[in-house]
Parts: C-alpha cells; sequence; structure tokens
C-alpha cells in the first residue's frame, strides 16, 4: 500500500512539474492557433473573478525575439488584457485573440503566418468558478469555433522594450527611442543635455539677424528664423534640448538689440537734453 502511494505521489507531482513546463510552439509561415485557456463567467456578475496569466518566451526566429511577453487577461465589465513585453519583439510576432465560444470566452495566441515563429508558452488560469491550474498548451490551423471578438477587448500595452534595450511605456513600438511613453509624464526634474549651448551669438563675428530681416521672415513664413512652424512640430514633435537652445538663442538675440536701442535712444535723449538746454539759456 506504502508503495502504490509512493508511486502515486511521484506521478502526481511529475505530472505537476510537467503542466507548468512552458509548451514549446515552432510555426513555419502558415496560419496556427495556439489555444491558452478560457474564461466562461459573465462579464457582469460581481462574483467575477476570474483571471488567465499568458507568458511567451522568445518570439520569432532569429535572434530579434529573445524576450518575453505576458498577457494579464480578465472580462469583469469587459474583456481586458493588459501586455507586458520584455527584450523581444514577441508582441508583434504573437498577437493574442479572443473568440466567444458559447458561454466561454477562449484564447489563443496567433503566431504571424507571414514568418518563422519559434517560441515556447505557458498559461495559468484562476478566479472564481475555476481550479487555480496550469492549462494544457494545444496548437491548431483550423479557425477556432465561435465569433472572434477580439476587437471589442480592451488590449492594452503596459510596457514594452525591444531587443535594443528601447523602452515604450503604453506603446508597443519605441521608434528607435530609448524611451517613448504614449501618455503624460510627470516629473519632480528632468535634467537634458543639450549642445552646443548659444553663447555664439554674443561673440564679436555672430552675424546677428536685424528686425528688418525677421519682420520679413514671419510675414513670409509665419513664424520666428531657426524655429519649427506649427505643421513641423505636429509632426514631428519637439525635441527639448534643441528647443530650449533655439528659445535662448532668440532670447539673446532679442537682448543684444534691446541693448542698441537703449544705447540709441540714450545719445537722442542726451541730443534732446542739450538742445532743450541751448533754447532756455537763450530765451534769458
Amino acid at each position: 500500500m506504502k508503495r502504490l502511494l509512493f508511486i502515486f505521489l511521484l506521478y502526481w507531482i511529475c505530472s505537476d512539474i510537467n503542466a507548468q513546463t512552458p509548451t514549446q510552439i515552432i510555426n513555419f509561415p502558415v496560419t496556427k492557433y495556439v489555444f491558452v485557456g478560457s474564461l466562461f463567467m459573465d462579464n457582469t456578475s460581481s462574483a467575477n473573478s476570474q483571471k488567465i496569466i499568458v507568458k511567451i518566451y522568445g518570439g520569432g526566429w532569429f535572434e530579434d525575439s529573445n524576450g518575453e511577453t505576458a498577457y494579464y487577461i480578465s472580462n469583469r465589465e469587459g474583456l481586458n488584457v493588459r501586455q507586458v513585453s520584455l527584450g523581444g519583439s514577441a508582441n508583434s510576432h504573437l498577437p493574442i485573440k479572443a473568440y466567444q465560444n458559447g458561454t466561454n470566452i477562449d484564447f489563443y495566441i496567433v503566431p504571424n503566418a507571414a514568418i518563422y515563429t519559434s517560441f515556447a508558452v505557458s498559461s495559468f488560469s484562476y478566479g472564481y468558478g475555476l481550479t487555480p491550474q496550469y492549462v494544457t498548451i494545444t496548437e491548431q490551423t483550423t479557425t477556432p469555433e465561435g465569433n472572434d471578438i477580439t476587437a471589442s477587448a480592451s488590449i492594452k500595452t503596459v510596457t514594452s522594450t525591444d531587443g535594443n534595450g528601447n523602452v515604450g511605456i503604453g506603446t508597443t513600438d519605441p521608434r528607435g527611442y530609448k524611451l517613448a511613453v504614449n501618455g503624460k509624464v510627470r516629473a519632480q526634474e528632468i535634467k537634458v543635455e543639450a549642445s552646443p549651448w548659444p553663447d555664439y551669438v554674443f561673440a564679436k563675428d555672430y552675424e546677428l539677424p536685424t528686425l528688418q530681416e525677421t519682420e520679413k521672415h514671419i510675414k513670409d513664413k509665419g513664424h520666428l528664423p531657426g524655429i519649427p512652424s506649427a505643421a513641423e512640430v505636429k509632426a514631428n514633435g519637439v525635441d527639448l534640448g534643441e528647443m530650449n537652445a533655439k528659445l535662448l538663442q532668440k532670447i539673446e538675440e532679442l537682448t543684444l538689440h534691446l541693448i542698441e536701442m537703449k544705447k540709441t535712444s540714450d545719445l537722442q535723449n542726451d541730443k534732446h537734453t542739450k538742445e532743450i538746454e541751448y533754447l532756455k539759456s537763450k530765451i534769458k
């Protein structure tokens, strides 16, 4: 009896470990659906706490996707998917899809059919009405049963990093920037290293634009010389360091003009004062 119990426990432990081991998926360019779990409770139910956590390791066939992507899925008050991708391109190679199959919502990872993919995946489901367990991962080439409701899901990227160390917050595409944020940023302090700083405006050989030249440019172009137009800013954004330098350059140019105007004004005032004093002396 003890031997049978020992064998059963050993089998159970091995089965549990095997269930936790990510399943390897190798896909040549063809449409494939990888099942990663189901939710069945009504999204309006106050008892609904059902969730699925899907973790994907790797992505493409080549070195560009050695990272990890996680999908956090729930369907309380609407179908919500939160995505976190680290160090690879699994987010573009391996999108998630949802199918309404009767009362179930079935979820599948659908590898990009145009490329070779090689990845491993694990999935864990839990919540009210579910037995907390690792999902048995299966794959098929036929379209899943039910209606594709992916478009109705709220799929939001929390964070994403690519293989070059670029970080996206709220976006999967940092577009080559070390940090790209899709939304507002609040910080106590931001330091921008900008070079060159426009002290060159005060150099003796600096060609200060005349006010007449600046006026003509404004009439012709609708913005200050050297400053991007509203259309350019809308299309490309603003480089904070570069823009601060440009604005300081304009302030320094304006300061030089004011200094010259003050000198001219002082000379004129002196001249007028002398003329008035001369006329006063004649009246006496």
